[in-house]
């Protein structure tokens, strides 16, 4: 086959497969598929998922789990007790004027376990609450400054654990792995929610037709 006619039906196998991606993650993608690997019998000690799907998500569990040790490692020098109090701080500050909801649900807590931590981290003067004015029943959260305080130090230091985990992966790989997973994490951080209450066939079924 012609090179240019091989290359057109390269991109277009791409732009089916990830709509709204432009050129330049196409280019990294063609790139990172005509690599050579390495051998993967080294992978989860040799015990390989018998589906290329199952390894993705097993892969992307263990480095999670990896990375909070490191994560447990660094709190040792900060003033949080939990992992969840940095992200609920986080989007405190990042998030405009937020409900406790908003907060918590941003996050992808459960709501008791991220009133208990707001009301902690309240009492420790990292955060206020004020009145909502469009829903007197809600309340709106925001940093102290000495929640900020707190907040730069945990950015300081956490941004210190990808930095060593990914050091020796390229950025142009690093780069292509978010284009490739960011998908998943933005049409299931909207819809989990919605599949509480629910039994995993239900939720199986919902999402297999597009519900």
């Amino acid at each position: 086959m012609n090179k240019t006619a091989e290359l057109v039906n390269q991109w277009a196998d791409f732009e089916a497969k990830h709509p709204g991606q432009g050129i330049e993650e196409f280019c990294r993608y063609y790139l990172a598929s005509r690599r050579e690997f390495g051998d993967s019998s080294k992978l989860f000690d040799g015990e390989m998922p018998p589906r290329s799907d199952i390894a993705l998500i097993k892969l992307i569990d263990r480095i999670a789990r990896l990375h909070m040790i490191y994560i447990g490692i660094a709190m040792k020098d900060l003033k949080i007790d939990h992992f969840e109090e940095f992200s609920l701080l986080s989007a405190v500050a990042n998030l405009n004027n937020p409900r406790k909801t908003e907060v918590i649900y941003h996050t992808i807590n459960e709501l008791s376990t991220g009133l208990n931590l707001l009301a902690g981290m309240k009492k420790r003067g990292y955060i206020t609450e004020h009145d909502d004015i469009e829903d007197r029943r809600s309340k709106r959260l925001r940093l102290t400054p000495k929640g900020e305080k707190i907040l730069h130090a945990c950015y300081e230091k956490f941004a210190r654990i990808p930095e060593m985990m990914l050091a020796d992966m390229p950025k142009d790989d690093v780069e292509l792995c978010v284009q490739l997973l960011k998908n998943i994490e933005i049409k299931f951080s909207k819809q989990y929610l919605q599949h509480r209450g629910k039994t995993f066939d239900q939720v199986y079924s919902n999402i297999s037709r597009g519900v």
